[in-house]
């Protein structure tokens, strides 16, 4: 039987090597945008932005949830430049050993309008981020467990504790061109210092590698009806890599309405084909997203496929105008 302190290394690799082909990504990047790229944070109008969303796959082998917030206010450089500031917390569990990771970044980001009309935006931004490492033991199963007897290695894997402190940049350029068609592209390195598993004090077993997102997107307003949106999302990480394309739509059914339904479809390359349908107001976006499995693993699980849940409320800060009254003399 191997002795507690191999039963942990194991372990540690072991949640490594998921974590390359495995690691945390979205369907819908809108509802969560900021964690693809923190130089998002604060892209929107409004004062606060509040955001979450939760993911369950492949017979719940992996599981997340995300919740966030954000708030915008004016650069005290230049009153024409804002500052973008939000917080999010991360959880994340997957594996047969259920090894799971808690944790939160706290981001900031800096907003620079360019051009006479201001249609152009270049956003800089980075984050700073924490996460523990541990393991649920009580979905563990052992020939021991099953018998009803003591398993050591139960007590190894309810011991499990590693803390991991990481940082992030990236950049973010926005164009509006002829009013119908909005720009957006980024480029971003999560997890900049690659941070090192800790096992029993020793810090050199294994570190949680560079993900390189890159993202290019292109909104065009086709009448007052009807938007497209198509949209590559890439991401590079431990010799893994995640391609998404997507097309996704906005659909306005009446004039009247102040609501539109999101339609959209993707295929995530080598892995999945997914289905987004969403609502959407001026500050409300709720999401729903589908996945089926494309991949070899398809034939094997019993549930291949994933559900995702996201949305997001802006909060607007209504001003009324100062208006200065005129008194109007009789002419006498």
């Amino acid at each position: 039987m191997w002795t507690t302190k191999y039963l942990l290394i194991f372990i540690i690799l072991a949640f490594h090597i998921e974590s390359k082909s495995q690691d945390i990504h979205l369907t819908d990047y809108k509802t969560f945008s900021n964690f693809f790229n923190p130089a998002q944070t604060g892209d929107y109008l409004g004062y606060v932005k509040v955001q979450a969303s939760t993911r369950t796959q492949y017979e719940r082998t992996y599981e997340q949830g995300m919740v966030g917030s954000q708030f915008n206010v004016f650069s005290p450089i230049n009153k024409k430049h804002w500052i973008g500031a939000g917080l999010n917390f991360v959880y994340d569990r997957s594996g047969s050993l259920s090894l799971q990771a808690t944790g939160g970044d706290l981001l900031v980001a800096y907003h620079i309008p360019l051009g006479k009309k201001q249609n152009q935006t270049i956003s800089l931004g980075g984050s700073y981020g924490f996460a523990s490492i541990g393991a649920d033991t009580k979905n563990y199963k052992s020939e021991n467990t099953i018998l009803g007897n003591f398993d050591p290695d139960k007590l190894a894997l309810s011991t499990l504790n590693t803390q991991i402190f990481s940082s992030s940049a990236g950049i973010y350029f926005k164009s509006k061109i002829l009013k119908i068609h909005l720009l957006k592209a980024g480029i971003s390195i999560i997890r900049l210092n690659s941070p090192a598993f800790s096992v029993l004090g020793n810090k050199s077993e294994a570190n949680w590698g560079k993900r390189l997102n890159v993202f290019v997107s292109h909104k065009h307003t086709l009448n007052k009806m009807i938007q497209i949106e198509p949209a590559i999302y890439f991401s590079h990480s431990e010799n893994q890599n995640n391609i998404n394309l997507q097309i996704l739509s906005e659909w306005k059914f009446a004039k009247k309405n102040n609501w539109k339904a999101a339609i959209g479809i993707a295929q995530r390359w080598d892995e999945s084909t997914d289905f987004i349908t969403g609502y959407k107001t001026e500050n409300l976006y709720i999401s729903l997203a589908f996945d089926i499995l494309s991949s070899s693993s398809a034939g094997v699980l019993r549930n291949p496929g994933a559900i995702e849940l996201g949305a997001y409320y802006i909060f607007y800060k209504n001003t009324k105008p100062k208006i200065k009254h005129t008194i109007f003399c009789p002419k006498l």
